[in-house]
């Protein structure tokens, strides 16, 4: 038996790769790890664990897990300060790792963003890097590192400097290599994590914009 749980289901890339992810006869089981029960609850391939953040390390399930889709993510204005960003976007984040390490997951796919670096000027940045980092030595089997520029879609809050970020992006369009800086909707990359997720390969894969817009559904 194959299960997916997804983290940060309720964002908008969590919640188009849940869809996705129902529809796929690959897995018989899809958990969702959130504060809150979901619409989802009465699909008969659901699992909810309702748990803060802060809890995960709390998490049981009766059957294995076997692939991890971490989705989450917040924003500054969001979180109110540095520190309680870093609580979302780093320390969560590891604590879903630590914990499958903990329990043989096969597979850990994470969302994070272009020019993540730990020695970075820019705290997003370095704190994305930071995440890649930690997650990397934590000797998970596969482990799969998303970096799109600028994901475009329905959000949750209208994100101000994604907006400008996307029409930076079309204005480069011409450029060489600006594929890497190619706007990318939610959807592309929600199907793109479930078909790297059918057939993961060992070590750490970075997976960029031109590769998440090339990835067909299915593949």
């Amino acid at each position: 038996m194959k299960t997916a749980l997804v983290a940060g289901a309720t964002g908008a890339t969590g919640s188009a790769l849940v869809n996705t992810l129902l529809s796929d006869a690959h897995y018989d089981e899809v958990h969702i790890l959130s504060r809150r029960t979901t619409h989802w609850r009465a699909n008969d391939k659901v699992v909810e664990h309702i748990l803060p953040l802060s809890r995960i390390a709390d998490l049981k399930s009766k059957q294995p897990i076997t692939d991890i889709y971490c989705c989450l993510g917040t924003t500054l204005k969001r979180a109110g300060s540095q520190q309680a960003f870093r609580d979302v976007d780093l320390e969560a984040v590891l604590a879903l790792g630590r914990w499958a390490a903990a329990n043989g997951v096969e597979a850990m796919h994470v969302i994070s963003s272009i020019g993540a670096d730990p020695s970075s000027r820019s705290f997003y940045l370095r704190t994305k890097g930071e995440m890649e980092q930690s997650l990397s030595t934590l000797g998970l089997p596969s482990l799969y590192l998303y970096r799109p520029s600028v994901l475009t879609g329905e959000r949750d809050e209208r994100r101000l400097i994604e907006g400008l970020g996307a029409k930076l992006a079309h204005a480069m369009r011409w450029l060489p290599g600006s594929e890497r800086w190619q706007p990318v909707p939610v959807s592309r990359l929600a199907q793109a994590m479930a078909s790297y997720g059918r057939d993961p390969q060992s070590g750490r894969h970075r997976i960029g914009s031109e590769q998440i817009l090339s990835k067909r559904p299915g593949e």
